[in-house]
């Protein structure tokens, strides 16, 4: 995931977004101290800084296995392990800016965490990209070993049928499903 971090999120200041060894000794406190306390900052691959002022007292920070965020001071740090994402999308929001909607699979459950860009809209493009290439990397890791497409190669027709259950179940929009398989091309 180090790799992908590195290959889909820039150091871009004006997004927000900082890359190691580029993340500012300050930013990256004030994250950790905020709403990451537990992370050692030596495992911060990257840093997401929501906030319009540049404090990073928002935002995510983004490590191997796992990206640890918070909106806003109102709302509890979330922790998202990149294993346990099965669906990402990027949405508008109403007043502007944009937000990340990250489906994960809670024990028999999926629920749907928002990570809000409307502070720097323009760096959900890079986070969505970066979290639909971990759900891919995370699904290809997952197969069984005696798989016979665990070379990389994609049983397409079983994702179709899966993806068209979930569809005819309700639990999937159809322009989801399209992404999906999308991703398979």
């Amino acid at each position: 995931m180090t790799d992908l971090l590195r290959e889909y999120l820039p150091t871009a200041p004006d997004l927000g977004l900082y890359v190691a060894p580029d993340i500012p000794a300050s930013k990256l406190q004030a994250a950790l101290a905020d709403y990451a306390p537990g992370v050692d900052p030596d495992d911060v691959v990257a840093l997401y800084d929501a906030t319009r002022l540049g404090s990073a007292k928002d935002g995510a920070v983004f490590l191997e296995d796992r990206l640890v965020f918070q909106n806003n001071d109102l709302q509890p740090a979330r922790t998202v392990r990149y294993e346990d994402v099965v669906g990402v999308r990027s949405k508008r929001k109403l007043l502007g800016g944009r937000e990340v909607q990250i489906d994960l699979n809670r024990a028999r459950a999926t629920v749907t965490e928002t990570l809000d860009f409307s502070g720097q809209p323009g760096a959900a493009e890079y986070v969505e990209r970066f979290l639909q290439q971990a759900l891919v990397v995370g699904a290809r890791a997952s197969q069984p070993p005696d798989d016979p497409t665990a070379g990389g190669a994609t049983d397409r027709r079983a994702v179709e049928a899966a993806l068209d259950r979930l569809v005819a179940l309700g639990r999937l929009a159809e322009a989801d499903r399209a992404a999906m398989l999308d991703v398979l091309d």
